[in-house]
């Protein structure tokens, strides 16, 4: 009976790391804030794409974006600017991918 519980609690050490080793990932597909395409420029018009991509990704708790997807929209909300971009040149994002390293990605990367 000892040896069980010795077993179950090793299983379930290593299931706990296992779990704190795998990467956070989300994706958003047509991600949006208070129902508003969100704008795939920031507000001074000309960072645009990852930087943006990554603005959002931080502000839903992530580190960074590794995929975006992006098309031109009518009207679409400037994260950073809470303005919105509107005309022929506005883009929002239709999928977001976010991500946060695990701790040991973290720490070969510092």
């Amino acid at each position: 009976m000892k040896r069980l519980i010795a077993v179950l609690a090793v299983l379930a050490a290593s299931g706990a790391v296992a779990s704190m080793a795998q990467a956070s990932t989300r994706s958003y597909s047509l991600p949006t804030d208070d129902g508003k395409a969100i704008s795939a420029c920031l507000a001074d018009g000309s960072t645009c794409g990852k930087p943006a991509a990554d603005q959002f990704c931080k502000m839903a708790g992530y580190s960074e974006s590794i995929l975006f997807q992006r098309q031109a929209v009518a009207a679409a909300l400037v994260l950073d600017g809470a303005q919105i971009c509107e005309g022929d040149s506005c883009q929002a994002f239709t999928r977001i991918k976010c991500y946060t390293p695990t701790v040991e990605e973290q720490a070969s990367a510092e």
